[in-house]
């Protein structure tokens, strides 16, 4: 005859989990039997069920915790120990970060000045290239001209110097819309250098909220909104005793 030797431990109780679970089979089996809570016998059992389901729960959560808690502490602490130096959060910039920070404000401030002396360096290229091209179209005019009055036969009509004229100021011209080219596209100043990208000044938008009621109304019912509004509403109501007008607060009776 075979006998089976059982080991040690077989026979402890259930944890929390598997608690859990034969509470859930529990209470989904009472509800199948009894779908609809018709007199007050059943309430009694259903309240017992309910007390059963939240003893479980606290358990459950109480054993979760306990194990957790050690973990998160270890967690906690190595964040606190790197943040401290380096934190992703810049509401909360770690020691690097703020001298860093420092550093890129110093960049930026020579990048503004430097971009702005490039940019008033190119309006003025732009303003000499127009007076080029304002010059040059003034000196064909004047060697049409001179060409047309020259065939009709005036006197004393130097075509060459005109012609030589046009076909200079027209070089520099072209020259001059050279230059104010090339130094529009320079006005976007890039400092190259260490491993990185390099260092340029990028456009970054920022919204400003002008009016409140004009902003409400034009994005009308939102459920971002109403919730921002409704949290605001609680701060309210404790700061004053009350909530303000436009929010109304209705009760219900439950378990």
């Amino acid at each position: 005859m075979n006998v089976a030797i059982a080991s040690i431990g077989h026979n402890r109780p259930p944890g929390p989990l598997e608690a859990g679970y034969d509470t859930m089979r529990a209470l989904s089996d009472w509800m199948g039997e009894c779908p609809v809570i018709e007199n007050e016998d059943h309430a009694r059992e259903a309240k017992k069920l309910l007390d059963r389901a939240k003893g479980s729960q606290a358990e459950i959560e109480s054993e979760r915790v306990e194990k957790v808690t050690p973990l998160n502490d270890e967690i906690d602490a190595l964040n606190a120990h790197y943040k401290a130096v380096h934190n992703k959060d810049p509401k909360k910039p770690g020691q690097l970060d703020r001298v860093a920070n420092e550093l890129k404000a110093r960049l930026s401030t020579f990048l503004a000045a430097e971009e702005a002396r490039r940019l008033a360096e190119a309006e003025a290229k732009r303003i000499e290239a127009e007076r080029a091209a304002q010059e040059a179209h003034a000196a064909i005019e004047r060697e049409r001209e001179a060409i047309e009055n020259a065939r009709a036969g005036e006197l004393g009509v130097d075509v060459t110097q005109v012609v030589v004229e046009a076909d200079k100021l027209v070089s520099e011209a072209k020259k001059a819309g050279r230059v104010a080219a090339r130094a529009d596209r320079d006005t976007k100043v890039k400092i190259g250098g260490g491993w990185g990208k390099s260092a340029a000044l990028r456009t970054t938008e920022t919204l400003i909220l002008v009016s409140y009621g004009r902003a409400i109304t034009a994005i009308g019912p939102n459920d971002k909104i109403r919730d921002a509004i409704l949290s605001a509403a609680r701060d309210y109501r404790r700061e004053h005793g009350r909530l303000p007008d436009g929010v109304e607060a209705e009760t219900t009776r439950k378990l």
